[in-house]
């Protein structure tokens, strides 16, 4: 009964270093993914997006955006009247949350766009990172219209 008491306690040890050293290694990812998610939104316009999708986007990238349109790496890099239009609000970003599953980092939440301090559009979204050769990759993008987003051209109530 004494040795199935101390293997019972050195299991639980063991267990509470696994999970302590799995939550700081999972910490760190988390700290990566949010300066890559950073990195994203800071080049994703018309200025910076050029250098950024040779060096940061995953060449399997996918994208649904919150108005119906769908693109990979090549569509999405010639959309530039897309990338334009991001130049013009300034963003902010709410309600974030990034979650780690390995080498795959999911960032979501919500953006708001303002245009001379007006909100102009809410969204909701999910970007996905993949860590390739030791670089996080964004892979993935979608968006939603947020209901809450502003209705433009909709009659006042």
């Amino acid at each position: 009964m004494k040795h199935f008491k101390l293997l019972l306690l050195a299991g639980f040890v063991l267990c509470s270093l696994h999970l302590t050293a799995q939550h700081s290694t999972d910490a760190a990812k988390i700290k990566e993914v949010e300066a890559t998610e950073a990195r994203m939104f800071k080049n994703m316009n018309f200025t910076r997006y050029k250098e950024y999708y040779k060096t940061d986007v995953a060449d399997d990238f996918f994208t649904i955006n919150a108005d119906d349109v769908t693109a990979d790496k090549a569509q999405s890099f010639a959309d530039t009247a897309r990338l334009k239009m991001v130049e013009i609000g300034t963003l902010k970003l709410i309600d974030k949350k990034i979650r780690i599953y390995d080498n795959v980092g999911i960032a979501n939440g919500r953006g708001q766009v303002y245009v001379d301090n007006m909100l102009v559009v809410e969204f909701l979204y999910t970007a996905v990172f993949v860590k390739r050769n030791g670089k996080w990759m964004y892979t993935s993008w979608q968006g939603t219209m947020s209901k809450d987003s502003p209705k433009f051209g909709a009659p006042q109530q």
